[in-house]
């Protein structure tokens, strides 16, 4: 194979997903030379598999099921019927215009793109399978961001065309009849929310004795009931130990019970990319486990830095957009370090789940709490928007009056967190949000009056108060 002429740079990344590409562009803004290595599309999974083509989705989903619940607006609205294909041919529209505005910001920013599979030969140079050849390029920082993959568990034997990956779904021609959903984390919760309001009878299915296990009991719990108002049926405590069938699926639980449904999908895990990237070259074990990392992204190797997914910190895009960033400012001279106190996570169910900081459960073994829960139905934008299902749960340091966790279940739980994230790393404490005059009609009224709850000032209603 053809060989073409190296190139040098400051900075180069090993993948163009959130982490590659949101540090790419910090690394040129910084005055470095920047490349960037993708086998496949920029934007990783988040843009092209991932957030942004599952929330396209949903917000088809979310236009149905409006549609369905016209008549309580005023508003009568015949023959309402999901169009699948033209669902997804939206959705993927969403996603090349996106992926496209990357490339465009690449050009603005002079960042180097080389399309083909990469790894490293030895620290700071890295060898790239072009189209048109291998193309060395060599770096005095490199920032590894390779991602993550669906796992597969190891019950499931060969290739089973009733089971399916989100890769698989988000191709689909039509809803499934009925369909069993593996894993209640926030893509399975997200997922069986959407496929419900398509049609398909869902059934999801936790190994814990409750869905999002590591979140807060009450708001998860409350989240759960929701779901089950919205006909998803939800098994707890659910131990998968096979899976039979080829175009239908019978699912055997530990103790012996069976359940059988259309289809199957894989919900639950992810596994690092480390294969094949290099690492043995440059002394750094290839287990499948993520890259252990200091504050500032580094690896244990001088000049190597990982990011994303692959350092397995908190598996969220946009952790991985801090984490790029971090890692390319440390690479060019900046005094820059990560701080995981505060980052938000979300579930773009139907309502959404959201939170930050610790749950009530966390915050209690190391402090002397204070728990205060607002619902939604007490705000006049909820009511005004037919929206009302929803709670806010503010957790506070009784002591210091300092929040330590946030936790919102309603519309637009993913945005209003952000209020409590802003608060909880500027050490704002809950008599700033209460100071705080917020726009009234507005969702983000629940934040304050929850935030006055804490102090017994709250107006519309009495919370519960669980000092």
């Amino acid at each position: 194979m053809a060989e073409n002429a190296p190139k040098c740079y400051d900075v180069v990344f090993l993948g163009g997903g959130p982490a590659g590409y949101q540090g790419a562009i910090r690394a040129s803004q910084l005055g470095g030379r920047v490349a960037v290595v993708e086998q496949e599309y920029l934007g990783g999974v988040c843009l092209n598999r991932g957030c942004i083509p599952t929330k396209a989705l949903r917000a088809s989903v979310e236009v149905l099921r409006l549609a369905r619940k016209s008549k309580s607006f005023g508003i009568n609205v015949e023959n309402v019927i999901p169009n699948v294909p033209a669902m997804i041919a939206r959705k993927n529209r969403v996603v090349e215009l996106l992926r496209g505005g990357i490339e465009y910001l690449f050009e603005q920013n002079r960042v180097d793109l080389y399309q083909g599979i990469g790894r490293l030969l030895e620290p700071g140079v890295l060898e790239v399978n072009e189209e048109d050849g291998l193309t060395k390029v060599y770096a005095c920082k490199v920032v590894l961001a390779t991602g993550s993959r669906t796992s597969r568990p190891g019950f499931l034997t060969g290739e089973q065309p009733g089971v399916l990956t989100t890769d698989d779904i988000l191709e689909m021609t039509a809803a499934p009849a009925s369909l069993l959903v593996l894993g209640g984390g926030a893509v399975g919760v997200e997922m069986a929310v959407i496929m419900v309001e398509l049609g398909s009878k869902v059934t999801l299915l936790e190994r814990e004795d409750r869905i999002l296990p590591r979140e807060d009991a009450e708001a998860a719990a409350y989240l759960q009931s929701l779901l089950k108002r919205r006909k998803v049926k939800v098994l707890t405590g659910a131990r998968v130990e096979q899976v039979q069938g080829d175009q239908n699926v019978t699912v055997t639980l530990a103790g012996g019970d069976t359940l059988s449904a259309e289809k199957l999908l894989l919900a639950a895990g992810r596994k690092v990319n480390a294969e094949n990237i290099g690492l043995e070259n440059i002394g750094m074990p290839v287990d499948g486990k993520p890259l252990q990392v200091d504050e500032h992204m580094l690896t244990g190797v001088p000049g190597i830095y990982a990011a994303g997914d692959l350092a397995g910190k908190t598996w969220l895009a946009h952790g991985a957009f801090a984490e790029g960033i971090t890692a390319a400012e440390h690479a060019l001279g900046r005094p820059a370090a990560m701080d995981y106190r505060v980052v938000p996570r979300c579930v773009f169910s139907t309502p959404e789940f959201a939170a930050v900081g610790m749950s009530e459960e966390e915050a209690k073994a190391q402090y002397n709490v204070k728990s205060v829960t607002f619902p939604f139905r007490s705000l006049g934008m909820a009511q005004a928007m037919g929206d009302w299902e929803g709670m806010v749960k503010l957790v506070v340091d009784s002591k210091t009056e300092q929040l330590l966790g946030g936790h919102i279940v309603g519309p637009h739980a993913g945005d209003l967190i952000a209020e409590v994230a802003l608060a909880m790393q500027n050490k704002i404490g809950i008599r700033g949000i209460v100071e705080t005059i917020h726009t009234h009609p507005t969702l983000s009224e629940a934040v304050l009056e929850t935030a006055q709850g804490v102090l017994g000032l709250a107006i519309h209603m009495d919370p519960v108060d669980r000092s």
